[in-house]
């Protein structure tokens, strides 16, 4: 008996054993199978994070945001551009529209509205880019020029932690399958809420920790932001959340992607053994970049200011302004005008919005693109207070800041002659802090000699005449008398010119359309320019790059240019122009990206009447040419912006001669 139970515990034992192996197997084959086809997921994800598509609508966008280092975005002047995320896109336009609600301006509401029309075309590329990216030897790229094969390398990360236990076992070849979707209930994000997250608009179940929800509707003004599945990080997702299409939504972008793969498993006990089947999926992630400076939007009045210009808000307000009147919208063609004339010029472009093409719409299409700049940290408060009208009164009124006139007599001349006293001329900066998204304020001395270039396939408006019969009034100058000597053939001796009530708006918007299929040679980025390049430092440039220096020929008296903010009747060169500098191939990043360019700009010409001085510039109507000498009066003190706009960085010179 005692050998006879020996042997049965011994039996059974050893059947205990065997299944307890068998079973050990089992589960170490579906564990590790777990673990290979987590691998495979986690691998497209990575790789789906990194393929970027180049848009007509908004240049390289991608998942994830990303700094300007990538070779394949380099634009035609040799800087690199930055690529946007479909997420900080979205997050861009509902901020937006939420600053035009507060600001209650339908105009404003319609121009940022056709921005998400164009958003989604972008969007809609990329999504076709990332599916066929899938397809089993399908070749994508990366930024740096690389390949992106996502089903190779979603593959060998499959087979490389594939089933070790049993001893025996094989992927089965072309099992691997990968699809794109979204999640049921959503996800957390990496985009923020807009600041201050009382103004959101957005209820409690679909945020988390002040970040959108992905796949879930989160209207604003009537239209609707469905966020993808982006966080800050590559992750797994549960299975069970995973949905090719998630109901309910007006549209969305499937992002999150399942990856699904057999193994059979050779086994002692079956003699055909098995096959397991896996199912894992990961959600992609978003690198945000900081846009350490996204540019300036500045008020330029080299005449003096308008006393009907009180602030950035009047351009929304304005009668004059806001009319329907001869606004032209325009664009560079063939390189930046007027740099390389005749092949460069200014052509007509097409208004695209329902609303008029008035200089106040205009400048909200400016507006919004220098918005845009920010992302998604543009402070609301912020934002709204820099226009609203009743707390930005800190415009100076033109009279009594007055300089001196002081001119050639002709181009090249080495005498200096003081026509007499008119306005001072001002230039007004706004920068958007890169932490903080608030806005600051800085103001500087302007001569009208900084002509700026617009850029290649980039906006451009003239209104002649915008404002009418300022309350300014007219205001003579003279009688002057050049020096026998120096006096052109055909003046008088005693001269005399008349500033008008009459002022001309010439906006310049460097940022109107990103990227290098429509941008133009620079890619809708800012362009250089030292007044307003505040870096890591917060130093106020001084002159612009460019800026007016004495010309070397000789010509027609500078006093009095053409009716053109590029004044090309004067024979000004080249280097009279504010410009983008050119990459030289070694250091493919834009200055502008660290520190601050012009975006846009919004600048004031006072038309002056030529008088005596017509016969010989063949001309009636024109505007303050060179103007030379030092202030008359310091230039005061302003407050910063209001509405929590961050701290005042005024370092203003007091000397207008700084050109």
């Amino acid at each position: 008996m005692l050998v006879f139970g020996t042997a049965i515990t011994i039996a059974i034992v050893a059947v205990l054993a065997f299944f307890s192996l068998s079973y050990v197997r089992l589960l170490g084959s579906s564990s590790e199978q777990r673990t290979a086809i987590e691998a495979a997921a986690l691998a497209a994800a990575r790789d789906l994070s990194m393929i970027a598509v180049n848009t007509d609508e908004y240049g390289w966008v991608s998942l994830s945001d990303s700094a300007p280092n990538g070779s394949i975005t380099v634009a035609p002047d040799q800087y690199y551009v930055p690529v946007r995320s479909i997420n900080t896109i979205l997050g861009t336009i509902r901020l937006d529209l939420i600053i035009a609600s507060q600001l209650n301006d339908p105009n404003l509401k319609t121009i940022i509205k056709a921005d998400l029309v164009r958003a989604k075309a972008a969007q809609a590329l990329l999504a076709t880019e990332l599916t066929k990216s899938l397809a089993k030897g399908y070749t994508a790229k990366s930024l740096d020029g690389k390949n992106i094969d996502v089903y190779g390398d979603a593959q060998n990360a499959y087979t490389s932690n594939q089933v070790r236990m049993t001893g025996s076992s094989n992927y089965i070849a072309n099992s691997l399958k990968l699809s794109l979707g979204g999640i049921n209930n959503g996800g957390v994000t990496n985009t923020p809420l807009p600041t201050p997250n009382s103004k959101a608009d957005v209820p409690a179940n679909k945020q988390l920790n002040n970040f959108y929800l992905s796949y879930t509707d989160i209207p604003t003004d009537g239209e609707s932001f469905v966020f993808a599945g982006i966080g800050n990080s590559i992750k797994l997702i549960d299975p069970k959340q995973w949905t090719a299409t998630v109901a309910g939504l007006p549209y969305q972008v499937a992002t999150v992607v399942k990856a699904e793969a057999d193994q059979h498993v050779n086994d002692t006990q079956n003699p055909n053994g098995y096959d397991i089947h896996a199912i894992a999926c990961a959600q992609p992630a978003n690198v945000i970049d900081p846009k350490p400076t996204p540019g300036a939007l500045t008020f330029s009045f080299p005449d003096g200011t308008p006393p009907e210009m009180i602030g950035p808000g009047t351009m929304l307000t304005n009668v004059e302004l806001n009319k329907k009147n001869n606004c032209t919208y325009q664009t560079s063609v063939n390189g930046d005008y007027p740099i390389g004339k005749p092949a460069t010029r200014i052509d007509d472009a097409t208004w695209p919005y329902t609303c008029d093409d008035s200089s106040g719409d205009v400048f909200r299409q400016a507006l919004t693109d220098w918005w845009r700049r920010a992302g998604t940290k543009l402070d609301i408060n912020s934002a709204v207070g820099m226009l609203d009208a009743s707390t930005c009164k800190f415009w100076r009124p033109a009279p009594p800041d007055l300089v001196d006139w002081k001119t050639e007599a002709v181009l090249g001349d080495t005498d200096i002659y003081n026509l007499g006293p008119i306005p001072r001329g001002y230039i007004h900066i706004y920068r958007i802090d890169k932490n903080t998204g608030a806005i600051s304020y800085a103001h500087d001395g302007l001569t009208p000699t900084n002509y700026t270039v617009a850029g290649e396939g980039q906006m451009y408006s003239e209104n002649i005449d915008a404002i009418t019969k300022s309350t300014i009034g007219k205001q003579k100058v003279g009688p002057f008398t050049f020096p026998v000597s120096k006096k052109p053939g055909g003046l008088t001796d005693n001269n005399e010119v008349t500033l008008l009530d009459t002022w001309d708006l010439y906006i310049r918007d460097q940022v109107s359309q990103p990227g290098s299929n429509q941008g133009g040679r620079h890619a809708g980025e800012p362009m250089d320019f030292t007044k307003v390049a505040i870096g890591q430092n917060h130093e106020l440039g001084g002159a612009g790059l460019g800026a007016a220096k004495k010309p070397k020929s000789t010509g027609l008296p500078p006093a009095v240019t053409d009716q053109s903010d590029f004044a090309e009747q004067a024979g000004f060169p080249d280097t009279e122009y504010n410009k983008y500098t050119q990459g030289k191939g070694v250091d493919y990043i834009r200055p502008t990206y660290k520190k601050n360019g012009m975006a846009v700009d919004i600048r004031f010409r006072r038309q002056v009447e030529t008088g005596t001085l017509g016969s010989l510039l063949g001309f009636k109507i024109g505007y303050v040419g060179h103007k030379y000498g030092n202030t008359t009066t310091a230039i005061p003190a302003v407050p910063s912006v209001t509405g929590n706009s961050g701290n005042d960085d005024d370092e203003s010179d007091n000397d207008d001669d700084d050109n």
